[in-house]
């Protein structure tokens, strides 16, 4: 009987074991999310700026008397500009998924119907 009640008890630490250590680093990484939500809105602030600089070349280049004004040196590299903050954006919106996948990932419990689940608990230190 002694045994049994201390192969539960390893199981019990086990487990207890498993559940903080993933607790610990599901919160880091809710952590990083935040850090990248953070930088997203930086970034959407970035780009409406970059947009407004846009609309206020097309508009001198309309002035100046250009027909098509995308074809001035100014409104090509304030595009280009923007087009480069939208890719670093979704760059890191995309990281944003990988995260929270990690996330889901690690909740998961190894069973026959999801073999991509977590197969072995953490080792015990000790």
């Amino acid at each position: 009987m002694t045994a049994d009640l201390k192969d539960k008890a390893a199981s019990g630490l086990k487990k207890t074991w498993c559940s903080t250590s993933t607790f610990a680093v599901n919160s880091g990484r809710r952590t990083k999310i935040l850090a990248r939500k953070g930088v997203g809105y930086w970034q959407q602030r970035k780009i409406d700026k970059a947009l407004a600089k846009l609309g206020a070349h097309a508009f001198e280049a309309l002035e100046q008397g250009q027909d098509n004004p995308l074809t001035a040196p100014e409104v090509n590299a304030a595009i280009q500009k923007a087009k480069d903050l939208k890719y670093e954006k979704e760059k890191n919106e995309l990281a944003i998924q990988a995260i929270r996948e990690k996330i889901q990932g690690s909740c998961e419990i190894a069973t026959p119907d999801k073999p991509g689940a977590m197969e072995e608990n953490p080792e015990v230190p000790g």
